[in-house]
């Protein structure tokens, strides 16, 4: 009986089979493997989660002559685009508020801090709600902890500059905001604003002025972690019903940032999870990015 022929153990192969190249990825699968990590991470953003599209209505552009001058320079492309501002807006009040999707709902009283190009706001409001949003500039981007809005303490009263990072003044406290780089956005779409930067508290609203209060992505502009769950305990005082707070990943280069920022956010994290005060209790807590950073707080 002849025997068979044993293929060599993988490394034990000497002869010319071992000089056979593989086939390594073309460029296009590379590309695909990519766009699907991609997707992994903001799938949350970008997909259709349920079927409910968005309606024709907010898929209409910025009717904004100049988004390009000197006022918008900085804003990001992609945050130029209405019709895909308010699709990822669409998934997130899906994801984070429901409740508030429906025609007949009772009417809510919603205030957004850091509002940006008024997404979220123009979704509430298509069904009904009454809108607030909030801006301030507060951004600085250096490397000097003294100048960065995100490493001073809340009511940091010696963090002081003269403009921000948009070259437009900063005022004096008690002055009034001279303008804000969303403007001509916000104009455009008619969404009633409160300016004042988060990063000093009290706010200039009264306890309990609205039912709900969404703050995505901007918290860690305000100030240090440390000091988060001062601005936190403040949301409390000017909300009724629920609280919305969705974290930025922390940066990578952020694990070396002076005053142990690492160890603050991750301490913030736990506390908003755990958060249970003002009459307020964590009833949610939602993966983005691939990390637990969205927070939903309800009135007990």
């Amino acid at each position: 009986m002849e025997a068979r022929k044993l293929r060599p153990e993988s490394g034990d192969v000497t002869g010319p089979e071992s000089q056979v190249e593989q086939p390594q990825p073309n460029n296009k699968f590379i590309r695909s493997l990519q766009k699907e990590v991609r997707m992994l991470r903001t799938g949350g953003d970008r997909m259709d989660l349920f079927g409910d599209p968005v309606p024709k209505e907010l898929l209409g552009e910025y009717e904004v002559e100049d988004l390009d001058g000197q006022l918008s320079r900085n804003i990001q492309k992609k945050y130029k685009s209405r019709p895909n501002n308010n699709r990822r807006c669409w998934n997130r009040v899906q994801l984070f508020l429901p409740e508030l999707m429906h025609h007949d709902a009772v009417r809510h009283r919603v205030l957004e801090m850091s509002t940006a190009h008024g997404g979220m706001l123009e979704v509430l409001r298509h069904f009904g709600h009454d809108v607030v949003g909030n801006d301030y500039v507060n951004l600085v981007s250096t490397d000097e902890e003294q100048d960065r809005a995100l490493f001073r303490d809340v009511n940091d009263t010696n963090f002081q500059r003269e403009y921000d990072d948009y070259g437009l003044p900063v005022p004096k406290p008690g002055e009034k905001l001279y303008d804000w780089p969303y403007r001509r956005i916000i104009e455009s779409i008619g969404i009633p604003m409160s300016l004042f930067d988060a990063g000093q508290v009290p706010y200039p609203h009264r306890d309990k002025e609205f039912d709900v209060l969404i703050c995505m992505q901007a918290i860690e502009h305000y100030c240090h972690p440390k000091d988060w769950m001062t601005i936190v305990d403040e949301f409390c005082r000017l909300t009724r019903k629920s609280i919305v707070i969705l974290l930025n990943p922390m940066l990578k280069n952020m694990g070396g940032a002076p005053r142990d920022y690492a160890k603050a956010y991750r301490q913030a994290k736990l506390d908003l999870r755990t958060y249970r005060r003002n009459g307020f209790a964590c009833t949610g807590c939602h993966m983005m990015w691939g990390e637990p950073v969205g927070f939903k707080l309800t009135a007990i």
